[in-house]
């Protein structure tokens, strides 16, 4: 898709630019992204603004949320996922990757309510979800460098998953645990399952379409980490395992239509997201990771698997985040329904 001078002036001209204006990129570089995304962007703007729809979507919003969010990450990406419904005769299934915290979650309840109050065949599930029942996880985890009670690769429940999601793309129906990170005094366990029938699935996690490096100890002896993890040899003999693990799930990344990335700006912004992350949930469910199970957990994510495989996934579109969260990139493959 090409957009023609036209259609690019009257998009500038009616756009606010009380928004474009808080953007923290250029418009041009806006206007080729809904471009690759084979977004029109006047009919983009035209539903967007459309009194009932906004009305819909303003009811999901953290108070918080800004406008870059909403018109160039939110919008683009359920237009897109609309496209899908109307484009698929079968189900399909969309990676959406981006570290703890980034604000994949937020972003899922929004697109799962809007979808929902719409009347479209779109639903988001977390790769959290599929983490092992609680006395399995002790086993997993046990003897970790890390201590933690769960989160990286070797935590989830993999057969059930690929079986599930297998499931899905044949029939459209899925079947999913869900998992409370609040039971167990914060080490988290499931709480049930949940059964939903969709044409399109997106699958959120921290370490979603992250490949398994194939010469781990040269990796580790780069200097590719934005800080010094100095990392302890029980940790590189740990990481080694992981990505015999992660192999695994490289079956489960083939699944996907396409794949989403909401990368941060800088490693290490994820210390802040965490912590952040941890005490909303100690405030609405009374319990989360604190203290020194929240430094050991932000520990594993910065040391379990090498920053440069987590920051350099192979996504069709990438979305790029800074300390606060603000967008400030956007990049897409062009994309073909």
């Amino acid at each position: 898709m090409m957009l023609d001078n036209d259609i690019i002036n009257d998009f500038k001209n009616i756009f606010p630019k009380d928004i474009s204006e808080e953007f923290l990129f250029n418009f041009d570089h806006y206007i080729l992204f809904l471009d690759r995304l084979s977004i029109n962007p006047l009919n983009f703007f035209s539903k967007w603004s459309e009194s009932n729809r906004e009305s819909i979507t303003n009811r999901y919003w953290n108070h918080n949320t800004k406008t870059d969010w909403k018109w160039s990450l939110s919008f683009p990406f359920f237009s897109l996922l609309e496209g899908y419904v109307d484009n698929f005769s079968t189900p399909i299934i969309i990676g959406f990757s981006g570290l703890p915290g980034s604000g994949k979650s937020t972003l899922g309840f929004w697109i799962n309510n809007v979808a929902r109050d719409l009347d479209l065949d779109i639903n988001v599930i977390s790769l959290d979800d599929f983490y092992l029942p609680g006395n399995e996880m002790e086993l997993a985890m046990k003897g970790n460098p890390w201590n933690v009670p769960r989160g990286y690769p070797g935590s989830h429940s993999l057969d059930l998953l690929n079986q599930s999601l297998e499931t899905f793309l044949e029939t459209g129906f899925l079947k999913c645990p869900v998992f409370d990170k609040s039971l167990r005094d914060g080490k988290g366990d499931r709480s049930g399952f949940c059964e939903l029938e969709t044409k399109i699935l997106i699958l959120e996690g921290w370490f979603v379409g992250c490949e398994p490096i194939l010469n781990l100890n040269e990796t580790d002896y780069m200097s590719i980490d934005e800080i010094n993890l100095c990392l302890t040899q029980r940790e590189k003999d740990f990481r080694g395992s992981i990505q015999e693990k992660l192999v695994l799930y490289s079956q489960i990344w083939k699944k996907f239509h396409k794949i989403w990335h909401l990368k941060s700006s800088k490693f290490n912004n994820t210390i802040q997201w965490k912590s952040q992350q941890e005490n909303e949930m100690i405030k609405l469910k009374g319990s989360g990771l604190k203290d020194n199970r929240l430094s050991d957990f932000i520990r594993m994510i910065q040391a379990s698997i090498p920053q440069k495989s987590l920051s350099c996934i192979n996504s069709d579109t990438k979305v790029v985040v800074n300390q606060s969260r603000r967008i400030i990139n956007l990049n897409s493959k062009t994309y073909a329904f």
